[in-house]
């Protein structure tokens, strides 16, 4: 008996004891768990830090405004890019929608691509919120340098050949007077015959005409089946185009009713969708309402960010003040530069509605106390209105303007300024203008200013302590704007401040 409960107990002094070191194994292996878990957290917050501050970098050094990179493409735009791409290839006529406020920004590179041989109309909506010398300006540089960016042909060669065959086809079932713009069959991405219109989908402007030049550019169609012996069919239209540029309110004014669904953001139409349209010339087409389809990466930031500043973007890709003082940023640099008309034309009523509406003159010299006298810049510009209309809040700041350039309420305005030749690269350049600095340059210079005259103060408070303790200083060296200190001068009793 006695020999059993020694062996219990010892029996349950090992139990216990195993108990105890698996606690405090299972504990040794928490805490190793969590120093890795640490240690890889620490790694990848510095490697994302490092990536983050690269691309800020990159980006502050190769456009006019420091800003984060603006990336947007979300699951159902790839998934309708891949369908879109095929299903283009059994449609007629392409109609690619873009922004009138932003042309180039909203002309998607791949599209002359999956478009190769076919007719298409470019269709410029919200033409209401353009000037009409802009409109003029961007229809004779869109005419006399095609519709596509010329600095980026991406057709490699067989999709040349395949567009060739498909258009020189197509001739053969059209007549003189259908095909103006090119009648020796050569194909080339310029010599398309790309029609271009101004629309205002809203109000239905310049949608009969649209419904006319849909009919004329499938003409070939019918006139091949009529040869053939074959009765006619409704033409297959295909609607293109980045996010809220009014493509679904497009189709409900061409078939009359509201039929596809709409809204002023982006994301709204998530999948393609075949829609039947009749004419009052009694013919009929079948429209293809497809999602807004944009690049995987936006390369050129200031596309992107004119982009978010139109509204064409997810709001969750992009911050609204970074937005909004870019904005301001680029609408001050077309009124300084030295093209004085090219405010007038792009941009004519906005001095005079910030003057309405915010209570002072976007071209006069700041008032901010960090820097009194000098040009605004868009940061600054961003706070003024904060400081007349949203008692200093700047987020609220930049969403109401945002919101009065997207409703029109800063009157007519074009962003993007119609080039005048090959090398503009599909817009003439506003950035850095003369008569003003950009708003990096501008914020650059305060701060080296504001460093000179914190140097001047320390050297001051040097010599008055040092003349209070009987020692004297050599005198304050005064250097110049741009200039550097001399190497030559070091070791020389030359004294710059501490």
């Amino acid at each position: 008996m006695l020999l059993r409960t020694r062996v219990n107990r010892l029996l349950l002094f090992n139990i216990m004891m195993n108990a105890v070191v698996s606690s405090a194994l299972q504990q040794s292996l928490r805490r190793i768990a969590r120093q890795q878990s640490a240690a890889t957290t620490s790694h990848c917050t510095r490697l994302y830090a490092t990536t983050t501050t690269a691309a800020s970098s990159f980006h502050s050094e190769t456009t006019d405004y420091a800003r984060p990179v603006v990336q947007w493409y979300p699951g159902h735009i790839a998934k309708a890019e891949r369908a879109l791409s095929e299903t283009l290839k059994a449609v007629d006529v392409v109609v690619e929608i873009r922004d009138a406020r932003i042309p180039k920004a909203t002309s998607h590179p791949m599209v002359a691509q999956w478009t190769a041989g076919k007719p298409r109309i470019i269709v410029l909506t919200r033409s209401d919120a353009v000037p009409g010398t802009a409109k003029a300006e961007w229809t004779t540089a869109l005419d006399e340098f095609g519709t596509d960016d010329p600095l980026n042909q991406v057709l490699d060669l067989q999709v040349r050949n395949q567009a060739r065959q498909a258009q020189n086809e197509r001739l053969k079932y059209m007549t003189a007077t259908d095909d103006s713009n090119n009648k020796n069959g050569d194909y080339s991405e310029s010599s398309q015959s790309n029609i271009l219109l101004f629309v205002n989908a809203k109000e239905g402007v310049g949608v009969k005409t649209l419904n006319r030049r849909i009919i004329q550019a499938g003409v070939h169609v019918q006139e091949r089946r009529s040869r053939r012996g074959l009765l006619e069919r409704p033409l297959r239209v295909g609607i293109i185009g980045y996010p809220n540029t009014g493509k679904s309110t497009l189709v409900n004014k061409l078939i009359g009713r509201k039929r596809a669904k709409t809204a002023n953001t982006p994301g709204v139409t998530r999948s393609l969708q075949w829609i039947r349209v009749r004419t009052d010339q009694k013919q009929s087409f079948e429209l293809l309402d497809s999602p807004g389809i944009i690049p995987a990466t936006l390369l050129d930031q200031s596309d992107a960010t004119l982009l978010a500043a139109c509204n064409c973007i997810g709001d969750a890709a992009y911050d609204n003040q970074a937005v909004a003082s870019f904005l301001c940023d680029w609408l001050l640099n077309m009124h300084r530069h030295e093209d004085k008309q090219l405010a007038r034309q792009y941009a004519p009523q906005w001095r005079k509605k910030c003057l309405e509406r915010y209570k002072f003159d976007p071209l006069s010299l700041t008032t901010r106390v960090d820097a009194s006298g000098a040009l605004r810049t868009g940061e600054d510009l961003l706070f003024d209105v904060a400081d007349a209309t949203c008692q200093g809040n700047p987020e609220d700041a930049s969403r109401k303007i945002l919101q009065d350039f997207r409703a029109g309420r800063m009157g007519p305005i074009c962003l993007q300024v119609a080039p005048t030749c090959i090398e503009d690269g599909g817009q003439r350049k506003i950035s850095g203008a003369s008569g003003g600095l950009s708003g990096q340059d501008a914020r650059i210079e305060r701060q080296e200013q504001d460093m000179e005259d914190e140097r001047m103060e320390r050297a001051k408070l040097a010599q008055e302590a040092a003349k209070q303790q009987g020692l004297v200083l050599p005198p304050i060296v005064q250097q110049e704007k741009g200039s550097s200190m001399d190497d030559s001068l070091i070791g020389k009793g030359v004294f710059d401040g501490w």
